[in-house]
């Protein structure tokens, strides 16, 4: 990159089902790469995108906030509607505007909140596969919500991390909100932390899963919780049904958990 480098900060969304997660990889299609392929066509050297979050396969974000660097000066609406033009059609470009080399989407990000989509119906339905997680049996919704209440504050999440190579050994992490709520047919998980371990979000889901299903005890989260052993804790939901939905640099605007399905708004 030349001395003159120009810096952008975005806000992507993107359907996760056919990219192998964000982070670049050699031989695999991810959002990293195709922001990145695309970002080269308006630069003269290689484009460096760099995100606030390493989503998985599958998963899906609303609002993933990207910091882009060139080495071409843009104006920003311009530059929306042309990457936009050359990204693939499963990548939105939400938002772009100017930002600086001080910033940083991953290191000055104060809060992430997530969603988590259960479809909950005796019959799968075709249109949501991609983007819930189908359970048919009923689920007590009640029970999934007062068990969510024990995980809010800072704790050891130990117990519903996966562990990965490149995960660091701190687990302790800051659930500042979390709601478990029925939309229609929908059972809608939102979590709001500081950060968030390994698979946390979709761990978590899996044992608030367990507890609608009557499998864990409501008064057993707070026993797992304090475990700090994953096979304590429910199963793993699976990818489709998590969404990256929204990440605050802003320590003075937090952010919440909304009403409804915020993939509906």
């Amino acid at each position: 990159m030349s001395e003159d480098s120009f810096f952008y900060r975005l806000v992507v969304a993107y359907v996760g089902t056919d990219f192998h997660g964000w982070q670049e990889n050699d031989g695999v299609r991810t959002v990293q790469g195709s922001l990145r392929a695309a970002a080269d066509v308006l630069s003269d050297s290689p484009a460096i995108v760099e995100g606030s979050s390493r989503t998985d396969t599958g998963v899906h974000a609303l609002g993933h906030l990207v910091r882009l660097q060139l080495d071409r000066d843009h104006e920003p609406v311009d530059l929306q509607r042309s990457l936009q033009g050359i990204t693939p059609d499963d990548i939105e470009i939400i938002s772009c505007e100017k930002s600086s080399a001080e910033w940083h989407p991953r290191f000055d990000a104060v809060a992430k909140r997530y969603l988590y989509r259960i479809w909950n119906g005796p019959r799968k339905s075709l249109f949501e596969s991609g983007t819930s997680w189908w359970i048919r049996a009923p689920l007590d919704v009640s029970a999934m919500a007062e068990a969510g209440k024990v995980l809010i504050g800072r704790h050891d999440f130990a117990s519903f991390r996966t562990r990965s190579k490149d995960e660091p050994e701190d687990t302790v992490r800051t659930i500042h909100n979390l709601t478990v709520q029925k939309s229609g047919d929908h059972v809608l998980v939102q979590v709001v932390g500081d950060g968030f371990l390994y698979r946390m979000v979709r761990n978590i889901t899996g044992t608030l899963m367990d507890v609608g299903r009557g499998l864990i005890a409501v008064e057993d989260v707070e026993g797992i919780l304090a475990a700090s052993d994953r096979r304590e804790a429910g199963v793993t939901a699976p990818p489709e049904g998590l969404f990256l939905v929204e990440v605050s640099t802003d320590p003075d605007n937090p952010i919440h958990c909304s009403n409804g399905d915020p993939f509906r708004q």
